[in-house]
């Protein structure tokens, strides 16, 4: 079980890490889009899908390794009251009847568009450039899958606290 939530971590991590690099593209596209548009009076036929696409892919990249730091936003108004057990008791409840239902849920509904998205070649509407949405698509059902993972992973952690009164070794 340890082996197997180390891998989920350092999948998240890693991922996560690798995806940061991203924002370097996203910046350099933004960065050329304004300098082409305001000093060359040139429009661009390919930077609203490439931004978005790069932002959307970072960001759904990143949320696996957020959610491993804990770094999301969290309510701590009774939360933070809360016994270590209890609050490991809370994050159980808060799996079981919230997380997992949704993930599941955008994981499959995400998954039918990719899979669509892969089969009828879809593509962006929102420019003239018009680039296949498949990758952006496949992105996103893989950063759904590691945030799932993760998921999985942090539940295995807050039960054995719920359960036996003490961390997880990992």
């Amino acid at each position: 079980m340890e082996k197997f939530l180390r891998i989920i971590d350092r999948s998240s991590e890693w991922t996560g890490k690798a995806a940061s690099f991203l924002v370097v593209f996203l910046t350099l596209a933004i960065g050329y889009d304004i300098t082409v548009r305001y000093l060359f009076d040139k429009a661009n036929f390919w930077a609203y899908d490439i931004t978005y696409m790069l932002y959307g892919t970072y960001t759904i990249l990143g949320v696996a390794y957020c959610h491993y730091m804990k770094g999301h936003v969290r309510m701590d108004l009774l939360y933070s009251r809360l016994s270590r057990k209890g609050q490991a008791r809370m994050d159980v409840i808060c799996y079981i009847f919230l997380f997992f239902p949704l993930f599941t849920i955008l994981l499959y509904k995400c998954g039918e568009g990719a899979y669509w998205a892969l089969i009828h070649g879809e593509t962006s509407h929102a420019s003239v450039w018009r680039p296949s949405l498949a990758p952006f698509k496949v992105a996103i059902v893989f950063g759904l899958f590691l945030f799932f993972l993760q998921g999985i992973a942090e539940f295995i952690r807050a039960l054995t606290v719920a359960i036996k009164g003490e961390p997880h070794e990992s």
